[in-house]
């Protein structure tokens, strides 16, 4: 704590502004994609003959987990992640007179572009899992993949937000406890264990079989290809551009979203590059 006493508070808030630019916007992908597919996965399993009473219930608790987050992101009163008022006067001057849930929505906006580019690779590794469970002789196979699947989304947003946080330790010569107090809420670690309950309630037998080693390797890569995806700049750019354009109303005028356009612009061809 003692790097961060030392630096001036006008470099430190400096810093921890571009900090939260780099997690919003990874997150902003990954965890809002994160949710359509939670969603979809979901919506899937109401067929399933398990699908009643207590694993109900926990499925509603997971996504209750996640909006928990959300509500903290959007209204806790420290650590204000989304409160309009706070943004650097650069920044503010961009947008119109909008509220702090106005803000939010613009955010979780990131996470379509990202969903829609990456479908073909969740359906990709929901197919690994169906073709596992089928080997294994597991009964209802295609909806429960999509759970599986799903769980491993949320994993990997989990890996990608402890990714993003120890870039902002490396960037900003910050310590963990003092970057992880400012961002946890981002991180979807406390969604992760409420889903796989609700995935083993669903059915059990997910828990009880063992993968064979080229299963395993097999769905590996499928994560490692997702993960790249996500991760890939120019799809966190994408994204940004296709919300900024699908978010027009919330800039001051048409001149600062058409500025913010070109900025992104710029950024993506900056990394076209020097991919």
């Amino acid at each position: 704590m003692n790097i961060v006493k030392k630096r001036s508070m006008e470099q430190l808030s400096l810093d921890m502004a571009n900090a939260s630019a780099l997690v919003k916007l990874t997150c902003g992908v990954t965890n809002n994609a994160t949710w359509l597919i939670m969603g979809n996965a979901h919506d899937a399993i109401k067929s399933h003959p398990r699908y009643k009473h207590e694993v109900k219930r926990l499925f509603k608790q997971a996504f209750e987990e996640f909006k928990k987050n959300e509500r903290t992101l959007l209204y806790s009163r420290e650590n204000r992640m989304f409160h309009v008022a706070d943004m650097l006067p650069e920044e503010r001057k961009r947008y119109g007179d909008i509220t702090d849930a106005q803000y939010f929505e613009y955010w979780q906006g990131l996470g379509t572009k990202a969903y829609m580019e990456s479908k073909k690779w969740v359906s990709s590794l929901e197919n690994k899992y169906r073709l596992s469970l089928d080997r294994h002789g597991v009964q209802n196979s295609l909806p429960l993949s999509k759970v599986m699947a799903a769980q491993a989304c949320i994993e990997l947003s989990c890996s990608m937000y402890d990714d993003v946080i120890a870039t902002c330790i490396s960037n900003y010569n910050v310590p963990y406890k003092f970057i992880n107090g400012l961002f946890k809420p981002f991180s979807l670690r406390n969604v992760s264990p409420v889903w796989y309950k609700a995935m083993c309630a669903l059915d059990p037998s997910v828990e009880a079989y063992m993968l064979e080693d080229d299963e395993e390797k097999n769905i590996e890569l499928g994560i490692i290809q997702l993960q790249e995806v996500w991760g890939n700049p120019q799809l966190m750019y994408d994204s940004m551009l296709d919300t900024v354009k699908d978010f027009e109303d919330i800039f001051r005028t048409k001149g600062e979203n058409k500025k913010s356009q070109k900025e992104i612009r710029e950024m993506i061809k900056y990394v076209e590059k020097y991919d």
